[in-house]
């Protein structure tokens, strides 16, 4: 049994329709955002922005699995390790922590800032699947093969009746969805010619 998580009513943003769909347990959303606009201008990561904030806003307890940055001082003079991030940014108990580093394939004390893109990526995503049943994530800066591995590691937290809405760009929407649990929507710009 699915249970509804998330309702968009349509709606339009920026001159831009974004259709009615349900969120529902146990599935993904994936929004494809074209990269431009039809007067050329980027579009593509800046709607994705807008729309995050706007889905948070209608539902507050949805977490965006945001870039990690170390910019204090604190975390120059002392690297974040994966462990350090789990355990004292995120509040997850070690036990769950080294099962989250092993189910991506790196190791409890490897720094964060000598982690892929990926493996930050597929850390924090997991980190926030640990804390919570849906979250909001984006595939900006992931290469094919790096989708391929977060596609997989989502999909193994939606069989366990999680979701979450992903954004990504419209340019590289598949023919076909890798996993039978993922809707897709497509975000058109109107063609002011």
């Amino acid at each position: 049994m699915t249970n509804s998580i998330f309702h968009n009513k349509e709606f339009e943003i920026n001159g831009i329709s974004v259709p009615e769909f349900e969120l529902k347990s146990g599935n993904l959303i994936r929004i494809y955002i074209p990269n431009f606009d039809s007067e050329h201008q980027p579009l593509g990561f800046d709607l994705t922005i807008e729309l995050i904030k706007h889905f948070q806003n209608k539902k507050s307890d949805f977490h965006w699995a945001k870039n990690y940055r170390q910019n204090t001082t604190a975390e120059l003079l002392n690297p974040l390790t994966a462990e350090k991030y789990l355990i004292n940014k995120m509040r997850i108990d070690k036990q769950n922590a080294k099962r989250i580093v092993e189910e991506i394939g790196i190791n409890l004390t490897d720094k964060f800032e000598h982690l892929s893109f990926t493996n930050k990526k597929a850390l924090i995503i997991k980190a926030l699947f640990e804390l919570n049943d849906s979250i909001i994530l984006d595939y900006y800066g992931v290469d094919a093969i790096g989708i391929g591995f977060l596609e997989s590691l989502l999909n193994s937290e939606i069989e366990k009746g999680k979701s979450a809405i992903a954004f990504d760009r419209l340019e590289f929407k598949a023919d076909i969805e890798p996993f039978e649990n993922i809707k897709t929507i497509e975000i058109t710009v109107p063609n002011n010619v």
